[in-house]
């Protein structure tokens, strides 16, 4: 059983700004995880400006039918100073009582600029690492987005192509320590 459900926000979207108009990579992460894993059967519900908070609201109710679920959801939390800790370890334990194997991803780097403060870098770092623990400590795969730089970004926020293929690149080899038989 090679399917999986992606849940996060733009940058698992593969979504940014240009010109004031929503824009998706065409190599955004759920075409690129077909194109590289093609055994893979992806539902795709990342949305743009989806925080771990508003996730949760729906969550427990989503159905779901995949084998492996994504969460993504979170740097929101980060930049406004909170933490994800509320939601991702009961989201873990609803996912694994589903009888699911859930996977978290770390959260996207940005460089500072207008959007993206001292203080909403330092609760990228925090949320990051709080992620990450609790992933370590819950058996959870962690696909580390911190680690895929270097950091570009094509508006304040959001990855370049490449920098968002990158991202994926660690997506792709968190799922293969998952589920080896699906990488081919």
């Amino acid at each position: 059983d090679c399917s999986l459900v992606l849940y996060g926000d733009s940058i698992l979207n593969g979504s940014y700004v240009l010109a004031e108009h929503a824009m998706r990579h065409v190599r955004n992460p759920a075409a690129e995880l077909k194109a590289q894993r093609p055994a893979w059967q992806i539902d795709d519900r990342t949305q743009p400006g989806q925080s771990l908070a508003k996730l949760a609201k729906v969550f427990a109710n989503d159905p779901r039918s995949s084998r492996v679920v994504v969460i993504g959801s979170g740097i929101a939390e980060g930049w406004s100073g909170d933490s994800v800790m509320s939601n991702l370890p009961w989201m873990l334990e609803a996912v694994r009582y589903e009888g699911r194997t859930p996977v978290l991803t770390g959260y996207a780097r940005q460089v500072p600029n207008s959007f993206i403060t001292p203080d909403k870098m330092a609760g990228r770092d925090h949320v990051d690492t709080e992620a990450k623990a609790l992933a370590g400590k819950s058996g959870v795969e962690f696909a580390d987005f911190g680690a895929a730089g270097p950091v570009e970004t094509v508006d304040d926020v959001h990855p370049t192509q490449t920098y968002s293929l990158r991202l994926t690149g660690k997506l792709i080899e968190a799922l293969d320590r998952v589920a080896p038989e699906c990488s081919h």
